[in-house]
């Protein structure tokens, strides 16, 4: 999908501010389930912005996933991915997959309810601690392939996010983009405190 664009610095996978966020991911909810949410809404009581919103029991049912196409991947060769999601206190996963330099599909799963990693020939599990709140969190996929399987990261092919969570933002970045150097448009914006 990105494999032939020119990438450098950073490239903006998912921006709920933007004027069409979810135009290349696709959505899954469970057809028999009234608990299901996937909704755009400036609804948080921290942020101005509008954000994403996942939510469901079945964390598996209800997801988003980039590119919308199965057939297609990414193709993103950027080894960093920075995401500002919100931990709402309910189970969740999101699912990187990438390809090393042996043509070898890895994926990295990321869950708040795991309690230990686990290593599998194509899978890792990680487990993920969330501050309350807004978090900012990076990966560094190259470091994360060369440790974890001694091979190469070469690209991310696919990005998923499971239910539970808010988010405002995918990136993919060539460094580590603290939050303060982002642009404007890609902040996550507090809202004013009221005094009563």
């Amino acid at each position: 999908m990105l494999r032939n664009v020119y990438q450098s610095g950073i490239l903006t996978l998912f921006n709920s501010a933007g004027t069409h966020p979810l135009q290349l991911w696709s959505t899954s909810m469970a057809s028999d389930s009234d608990d299901c949410l996937i909704n755009i809404a400036a609804d948080d009581d921290q942020v101005e912005c509008l954000v994403l919103t996942i939510k469901g029991t079945d964390i598996r049912s209800v997801f988003i996933s980039c590119p919308s196409q199965m057939s297609e991947t990414l193709g993103i060769r950027l080894p960093f991915v920075s995401m500002i999601l919100k931990n709402i206190e309910l189970p969740l996963s999101f699912e990187i997959e990438t390809i090393d330099d042996h043509a070898v599909t890895r994926r990295f799963r990321a869950s708040n309810y795991e309690t230990r990693a686990r290593v599998h020939h194509e899978i890792s599990v990680i487990p993920l601690q969330l501050d309350k709140g807004w978090n900012h969190l990076t990966f560094d996929l190259e470091d994360m392939t060369r440790r974890i399987y001694g091979r190469k990261h070469c690209e991310t092919r696919r990005i998923t996010f499971h239910a539970n969570a808010c988010l405002r933002l995918v990136l993919f970045s060539d460094r580590i983009v603290p939050e303060e150097h982002l642009s404007d448009g890609l902040r996550l914006v507090g809202r004013p405190e009221t005094t009563d």
